[in-house]
């Protein structure tokens, strides 16, 4: 019997998934396990992350709930199956809920391969991070403030640089904050990283790629500006001057692979997604492609929280959000927790471009 771990978001429509999910794995007679949360939402017995042990774990939800959910996990190597409860696949979610009933016989007789995604550490002042799936950031914890660092790589001097910031992104991070900053989109078989300074004052300054097993340490930080090391968007923590070594964890994260046809036919809508995307962002400056791309790795969020994720200037964001809205990439409604604030989402391209046609 495979013991099934469920993990799910708090939102009622990923609650609703999750328990559809539930729903399929009994059928076969299966044991499900759920995670803490998800069990108090459904009033069942729940175990938390740090004890959950089972063959697989079914994370139900976003990107966001994904990242902060291997962050928990630390250090195991669960075998993951992210689905996707937004109706479309998204880059780390090759399953959706109404595509889950497909693909749940090749789970259950065991007809998927394991996946393994390379993941970094960072040792911040003697202190191990957990493993790291897409980037570890070095910012200014001030927006619109530079920071000074020198670049160090497997023990030499490569380069003393002021930016906005620095990622170092791993082949699955490529596609997410990385990209959007100028990075690099690099395939998850290739052993390497991505190094890439966020808004340089050198304009010689470009994205680098080095072997996987290079580490990578900064040094000689700025004491006059506080900065913040940002785990996978999750995680702030203070750096106090003291060097940073960033290198390959030897725990990666493994995901469940299906039969590439399958997955093929799963990930149809998403190719043609990223295909809708690049021609309307084409033309956007590079603040709004940045906020275009944190709402849909995020999800839904408020003006401040798009500045404290993005770091941008609240004034560069208040313009970049009006060029979204006026494009119709993004949709803005009241909070229902606090009237004052407004909530901004990406809006469903595809859907979007499909009713445009069928009115055509």
């Amino acid at each position: 019997m495979t013991r099934i771990g469920i993990v799910a978001g708090q939102s009622t429509t990923q609650i609703d998934d999750a328990k559809k999910v539930v729903e399929e794995i009994k059928k076969y007679g299966d044991e499900v396990i759920y995670e803490e949360s998800f069990a108090d939402n459904i009033s069942e017995k729940g175990v938390h992350l740090n004890a959950i042990d089972v063959d697989i774990l079914i994370i139900v939800g976003s990107d966001r709930l994904l990242l902060r959910t291997l962050l928990e996990l630390g250090n195991k190597t669960i075998p993951i199956l992210p689905i996707s409860s937004k109706g479309q696949p998204d880059f780390l979610f090759d399953v959706t809920i109404s595509s889950f009933p497909t693909i749940i016989e090749d789970l259950m007789d065991k007809k998927w391969t394991k996946d393994p995604r390379t993941r970094l550490t960072a040792n911040i002042s003697g202190d191990l991070s957990p493993p790291i799936l897409n980037d570890i950031g070095l910012f200014a914890k001030r927006s619109a403030t530079l920071i000074r660092y020198e670049l160090y790589l497997d023990g030499e001097p490569f380069w003393s640089d002021g930016s906005d910031g620095l990622l170092i992104a791993t082949p699955t991070g490529s596609t997410a904050y990385s990209m959007s900053v100028g990075g690099p989109v690099v395939l998850n078989t290739a052993a390497v990283f991505a190094i890439v300074p966020v808004n340089s004052v050198n304009p010689s300054r470009h994205p680098i790629i080095v072997p996987e097993g290079t580490e990578v340490e900064i040094r000689h930080l700025s004491k006059s500006v506080p900065t913040e090391i940002v785990l996978d968007g999750q995680i702030r923590t203070r750096v106090d001057g003291s060097p940073v070594v960033i290198q390959k964890s030897d725990d990666d994260a493994i995901f469940v692979k299906f039969d590439e046809e399958k997955v093929a036919a799963l990930r149809g809508k998403l190719m043609k997604k990223a295909e809708i995307t690049e021609d309307l962002v084409h033309d956007l400056p590079p603040s709004a492609k940045l906020v275009l791309k944190m709402l849909e790795y995020q999800g839904q969020l408020t003006h401040k929280q798009i500045i404290e994720e993005t770091m941008l200037p609240p004034r560069t964001v208040r313009y970049a959000l009006s060029l979204l809205l006026s494009e119709g990439l993004i949709k803005k409604r009241v909070s229902l927790r606090d009237g004052r604030q407004a909530l901004y989402a990406m809006i469903n391209i595809i859907a979007e471009n499909e009713d445009n046609k069928d009115a055509k």
